[in-house]
């Protein structure tokens, strides 16, 4: 049996011999949160994830300066959706955009959908989330023949069912309870650079 280093958390570092961290240990984070509040109807279209929430410009991006072809990448959005149509439900796409050349171009590297479902009598809330699991530099672009100055992320999402009543909400509740207060925004996004 070979000894597998072990993951606390999927940003986590690995926990490996004392002196070897293993691949996956973090070098750098850049994260942000956003400001929105209340509920916004998530687009039809895919639209970027902005400070203040959705669609507006500029897009929310979080920037790693100097990147390294050897080195790994990974990201994460995770926001809040609620449906509060009496339709069957929704279904929404979450994507992550990476660019090595300053942010004049964005290729999408994960995407992920969500089915969120409704009924006459309950509203259904949920997480959604979309990784981008650890990825070499050099499968981003980055070239440390040609020095890649940064590499930047951003997010869009979009709903592909369902009616306007298909929300990112930050009220922290939607089963008609009341809302949680003082949250500080329900999307948040990731990018780390790792061993």
């Amino acid at each position: 049996m070979t000894d597998a280093p072990i993951r606390l958390s999927p940003s986590g570092p690995v926990i490996g011999k004392a002196g070897s961290p293993g691949p996956g240990a973090r070098l750098r984070l850049a994260e942000a949160t956003s400001v929105m509040g209340g509920s916004l109807a998530i687009p039809t279209v895919p639209e970027v994830i902005a400070p203040d929430g959705l669609g507006a410009s500029p897009a929310l991006v979080l920037t790693l300066d100097s990147p390294k072809e050897a080195l790994h990448y990974r990201a994460n959005l995770a926001l809040d959706v609620i449906n509060t149509a009496t339709s069957p439900g929704g279904e929404v796409v979450l994507w992550l955009d990476v660019s090595t050349d300053g942010g004049a171009t964005y290729t999408s590297h994960a995407r992920n959908a969500h089915v969120i479902n409704s009924s006459d009598t309950a509203i259904e809330g949920r997480q959604m989330q979309v990784w981008l699991p650890l990825t070499l530099g050099s499968a981003l672009g980055v070239s440390d023949s040609t020095p890649t100055p940064s590499i930047k992320l951003q997010a869009r999402i979009n709903r592909v069912l369902g009616s306007d009543g298909v929300l990112v909400s930050s009220l922290g509740t939607s089963d008609g309870g009341a809302p949680i207060t003082g949250l500080n925004g329900t999307i948040h996004m990731e990018l780390e650079e790792c061993l």
